[in-house]
């Protein structure tokens, strides 16, 4: 059941703990406005190096714009375009990266961040409740929200973790039941 630790760093885990589950969300969540913007960033860039590009077709109104007296002016733009949306698809891919959602024999722990890391976690002790959220959209690419309620809150907030977009949520959130369970009533 226990596994070793791949995607939360181990000086996080004290000496005794064991990595139950490991996962990042499901990419869908995270790079669906990744994906349309790369497909921008071709576009933009066929644009850029379209009258570079041998035997290509005339298209009417762009070729005659690329020819005239803004032509340059619309090339740098296509090339900013190009730019910009090569660095949204790479932020977006970070942040998915970066994200990690990991359940340990002693507590639940969200880890976010691409320069700047935030680590949350709960005890498992403190969980009263495991709730599980499904769209029919998100059934059929096999992810849901999972939501780890306290009951308890903490500097004016409420000490809920979320994990979005967790794969196979039904059996990670069974695993998670079996560790609370062990935890609410230890072996003798």
């Amino acid at each position: 059941m226990a596994k070793k630790a791949r995607l939360i760093p181990r000086k996080m885990l004290s000496s005794d703990e064991r990595v139950i589950f490991e996962t990042r969300p499901s990419a869908w969540l995270y790079m669906k406005a990744a994906a349309f913007s790369l497909i921008i960033a071709i576009i933009a860039l066929v644009g850029y190096s379209w009258e570079w590009i041998p035997g290509a077709p005339e298209i009417p109104y762009f070729s005659e714009a690329l020819e005239g007296d803004y032509g340059d002016y619309i090339q740098w733009a296509l090339l900013g375009v190009f730019v910009l949306a090569v660095l949204f698809f790479v932020v977006r891919w970070l942040k998915w990266g970066s994200t990690v959602y990991a359940a340990t024999d002693e507590r639940i722990i969200t880890q976010r961040g691409i320069i700047n890391k935030t680590f949350e976690d709960i005890p498992v002790t403190m969980v009263t409740n495991i709730d599980l959220a499904q769209s029919i959209g998100k059934r059929a690419l096999g992810y849901g929200t999972i939501v780890f309620s306290t009951g308890g809150v903490a500097r004016g907030r409420s000490r809920d973790i979320v994990w979005e977009a967790v794969p196979d949520p039904f059996m990670v959130r069974r695993k998670l039941q079996e560790v609370m369970d062990v935890r609410a009533k230890p072996k003798e």
